[in-house]
């Protein structure tokens, strides 16, 4: 028997990405008996068997009276998480952001991956008792890209052409060009979320998902309980999930220490050591392409002047802010989304770094003697302390930057994207397409900096369809080049998905793909009021 290759087993199985019964079966044919396999798993804390039944609270850091489950119209974490426990997408991502069957259970494509067959899993049910079936993608996705429409996901889906079903259970999508991606876009987005025919905003609920809504206030809970009929039967264990936002950090995290709260979606960086060596709550650490972003609108004064976004850009230490801020939790960014942990990454963009003589020459070229910077942690966590920090650090170039605290509350409809400075925060995104084309595609309702480059469209276009790993690297290079010399987006830091559970809670694991652990948590928590 190899010592280290049961440690490395345990810890696939701790990490979500080895099952136990897998791990028992590989431990024997090493010569481990079942039941001292077993022993190894539960002294490594490892729950022997998972556990039905309870109810468990899940709190986000935002609550707001724009709550929805609409897919087209989702815009903050709340939504999400309900959304991974209401809806299926067509296919979905593992830990290793590998796709992975969900109602779709084979795929394939032309050779020119224009034209894609999805072979779709039978037998699943909506909650309503209707029966799920390939029109119900189609008009799914029909919705986000019909004319009219403003959802974030319409950019990423204006290439379909065509949708047509080959029977129930199978659908056909052509697109306009090639995009090798194609099934990473419908596994990833939270907004692909399907729902039946006919569904619209405003009707109760309705998904093929996990848990099934029993009631819905927006800007305070949601309660969902575990669907009888979900297809996965050997998942899904706990009975109601109850979700709400608590956007003041102390208040989630004491909730989170008291055992009132089960899952908070995001944990100061500041307070997660504390809290891990408090023995009161459980912290997750997970690195990813999540980030911070201060956004500067291309489309109005002043910040439609290069020479102040090029000033701002070099106006802050990002490694103090990272060391500081994120307590470590994350890297320093360099102004564009496609994080290190991608193969499109491009290392050769000179990093803008804290110059404040650079920063200076590009200040005294704008005219202006300050600057107003609306900000609000319902934008991102660390919205306050970062800006906090820019606005300190810019002094040294003579910028003076007047830091505004707005309203949490429906910050995304009143400041976002309403004013020339403002902040906000993007999950983490699996491609460079992805990345790239919902936040800076010109056009598209979630362009936040209004920020328009043909060339760059162009780029974006040719990166879909390129097989080749060097000539799409060369081309997603070239574009985030672009964004990087000349767009709104100030983006400081990648930064790891922070997260806590309750010691009750079981079975929960981070993921790079999305916080919350990308909607596997819904999946496979359990609930053990032994560990409490």
């Amino acid at each position: 028997m190899s010592e280290n290759q049961i440690n490395w087993m345990i810890d696939q199985v701790k990490a979500g990405k080895l099952a136990r019964r897998e791990f028992i079966g590989r431990a024997s044919a090493l010569g481990v008996g079942v039941v001292a396999a077993g022993s190894m798993l539960t002294r490594a804390g490892v729950a022997e068997e998972p556990i039905w039944g309870g109810e468990a609270n899940f709190a986000t850091e935002y609550t707001g009276a724009e709550e929805t489950y609409d897919p087209t119209k989702m815009t903050n974490s709340t939504d999400i998480q309900r959304a991974y426990q209401t809806y299926n997408r067509v296919t979905n991502l593992d830990r290793d952001m590998n796709v992975v069957p969900n109602l779709a259970v084979e795929w394939e494509s032309t050779n020119d991956a224009t034209e894609w067959t999805f072979k779709l899993r039978e037998g699943v049910e909506f909650h309503n008792g209707k029966t799920f079936s390939a029109e119900d993608i189609i008009y799914s996705i029909q919705e986000h890209i019909k004319e009219g429409s403003e959802s974030p996901s319409k950019p990423v889906l204006a290439p379909i052409i065509d949708m047509k079903a080959d029977g129930p259970n199978v659908l056909k999508i052509t697109l306009d060009s090639g995009n090798a991606d194609f099934p990473v876009i419908l596994a990833h987005d939270y907004h692909t979320s399907i729902v039946p025919v006919g569904w619209k905003d405003g009707d109760h609920p309705v998904g093929t998902g996990p848990y099934s809504v029993t009631s819905f206030t927006p800007g305070l809970e949601s309660v969902q309980e575990r669907f009888a009929n979900y297809w996965n039967e050997d998942s899904a264990y706990v009975s109601t999930w109850i979700t709400r936002g608590i956007p003041d950090n102390a208040a989630r995290n004491s909730a989170l220490q008291s055992g009132s709260i089960d899952i908070s979606l995001r944990v100061e960086p500041r307070v997660a050591a504390l809290l891990e060596q408090s023995g009161t709550a459980k912290v997750h650490s997970t690195p990813s392409g999540s980030y911070f972003v201060w956004d500067m609108m291309c489309d109005r004064a002043p910040t439609d002047d290069i020479n102040v976004r090029l000033a701002l850009k070099h106006a802050v230490d990002r490694q103090y802010l990272v060391d500081n801020v994120l307590q470590g939790h994350g890297l320093v960014a360099n102004d564009f989304p496609v994080n290190p942990g991608l193969p499109t990454y491009c290392w050769d963009i000179p990093q803008h770094s804290y110059d404040p003589e650079k920063a200076k020459f590009y200040w005294d070229k704008t005219g202006l003697s300050s600057i107003d910077l609306a900000v609000s942690n319902a934008g991102h966590a660390a919205s306050v302390d970062s800006s906090v920090i820019l606005q300190e650090q810019a002094r040294a170039a003579g910028i003076e930057i007047n830091v505004n605290r707005v309203p949490d509350d429906g910050y995304w409809s009143h400041t976002w994207m309403q004013v020339p400075f403002n902040v906000s925060g993007w999950n983490s995104r699996p491609t460079a397409d992805l990345a790239l084309t919902l936040p800076h595609a010109c056009g598209g309702s979630w362009n936040e900096t209004a920020w328009c480059n043909e060339r760059f469209d162009e780029l974006l276009v040719l990166g879909r369809k390129e097989t080749d790993a060097d000539k799409r690297l060369e081309i997603y290079c070239e574009a985030c080049t672009l964004l990087h010399d000349d767009g709104g987006a100030f983006i400081p830091f990648f930064q790891n998905y922070v997260e806590g559970t309750s010691l009750r809670t079981q079975n929960y694991h981070g993921s790079p793909a999305f916080s919350g652990g990308a909607g596997w948590a819904f999946e496979e928590v359990w609930l053990d009021d032994a560990q409490a």
